[in-house]
């Protein structure tokens, strides 16, 4: 029998095409998934920009958390929780009411100074100044004339207003009450001292004095530098500005080197580490009716006879540039910054937020009194702070635009 022989053949293998057929592979695999993604990515950007856009008047109660306040407290926001304060003392609590410290004081007309890491109170013509943190009481001060204005920087320094036998004083104290820096106004003229203004690292004080003695208003602003830079300046001044026809009754330091200034005819902004100068102006020809502001922006509501209701919200940002505005259609008795830089505006039993596009995001009213309210995580979810209760919403995407509300436990 003939054997026949096998022979394996080699075959010539082409390595480079396969690794190129490989890559086109891996290619066309990478290009499904970024097509996925960005179809997600598309989806999700749409439904943020329908969320900023849409206006919500229906909303789910996620709690219900039982409080005791009276209309006569005070909220604000104070490191991420709530501050609650009367003429009684000062609760610090969570959005829960669950209350993380309180201190007690009898006070007739509460005076209330907050900086980023400190909060400060003391009774208007008192002597005694509380000073506070995260933590509770962090420091006091006593002083021997009246207090009129206090100011509290983020080290915790305390600048107080003071008078005695219509004498006006500057001081700066320390949280154990040693002063770092005192003296007289020295005005040539009559003068009052509207308000003052403490910068973050506590080294420059702003000062505002309405001057009448002439027989016209002038508005004297004098920046305070008790640095070395201030030493070798007359009283420590390193700059001063007048306004003629000027009433400045609102300063505000927002960081170490921004300082605006709130005048019936509009806003200053003042810029410098050491020597503040003017770097921005608003002009408002309009009545100005409420002013407010957070460490990026400021808002202020004006007259405005085209509206309904005679108002305009308008934001600027600290370089006097507008950045949105927006005619209101409620009345009002507050206007404030949420954490998250949305405007909240309010009465006793209504609420209205508006985002920096300008769009009413929210709107609803409330059979209780509202007193404050909160964002929280999430571009829907709210802390409505109302009488009795804290009620934590979600804004509803899907339901109608009617004015109503929808409370589902």
């Amino acid at each position: 029998m003939d054997k026949k022989e096998h022979k394996l053949k080699p075959v010539e293998t082409d390595w480079d095409e396969i690794r190129k057929k490989v890559r086109e592979h891996k290619k066309q695999q990478l290009k499904k998934i970024l097509v996925v993604c960005g179809c997600i990515l598309a989806v999700l950007v749409v439904l943020y920009v329908a969320s900023q856009v849409k206006t919500y008047s229906k909303y789910k109660t996620l709690d219900s958390i039982e409080r005791a306040d009276t209309s006569a407290t005070n909220f604000m926001t104070f490191q991420h929780n709530v501050l609650k304060y009367s003429n009684d003392g000062v609760v610090y609590a969570d959005d829960d009411n669950n209350i993380i410290w309180n201190q007690t004081f009898e006070m007739d007309r509460p005076l209330m100074a907050k900086s980023e890491n400190y909060v400060a109170f003391a009774d208007l013509d008192g002597q005694q100044i509380y000073v506070m943190d995260e933590n509770g009481l962090a420091g006091s001060v006593k002083t021997n004339m009246s207090i009129k204005k206090i100011a509290v920087s983020a080290q915790g320094t305390i600048a107080v207003l003071m008078e005695s036998q219509h004498t006006s004083y500057l001081a700066l104290y320390n949280m154990k009450g040693e002063v770092l820096a005192e003296g007289a106004i020295h005005m040539e003229n009559s003068g009052y001292p509207m308000d003052i203004a403490l910068s973050a690292d506590g080294k420059k004080l702003a000062v505002s004095i309405l001057d009448f003695a002439s027989g016209t208003v002038k508005t004297t602003l004098s920046f305070y530098n008790f640095g070395t830079v201030g030493q070798n300046q007359i009283d420590n001044i390193v700059n001063t500005y007048s306004y003629a026809g000027t009433v400045m009754p609102k300063l505000v330091y927002v960081d170490e080197s921004t300082m605006l200034a709130f005048a019936d005819t509009g806003v200053m902004i003042f810029e410098g580490s050491q020597v503040p100068e003017l770097t921005g102006e608003v002009l408002v020809s309009a009545e100005i009716k409420s002013i407010f502001y957070d460490d990026r922006f400021f808002g202020l509501i004006v007259q405005d006879p085209e509206t309904e209701n005679g108002r305009k919200l308008v934001i600027y940002d600290m370089h006097g540039s507008e950045i949105t505005d927006a005619s209101l259609d409620m009345a009002y008795t507050q206007a404030y910054f949420l954490d998250n830089h949305e405007v909240c505006i309010q009465n006793e039993g209504q609420c209205q937020i508006y985002t920096l596009f300008g769009v009413k995001k929210f709107e609803s009213s409330f059979a209780s009194e509202v007193y404050h309210v909160r964002n929280r995580i999430g571009v829907r979810n709210y802390s409505i702070f109302i009488e009795g209760s804290t009620e934590h919403i979600r804004c509803k995407f899907f339901s109608s635009t009617r004015f109503a509300k929808e409370t589902e436990e």
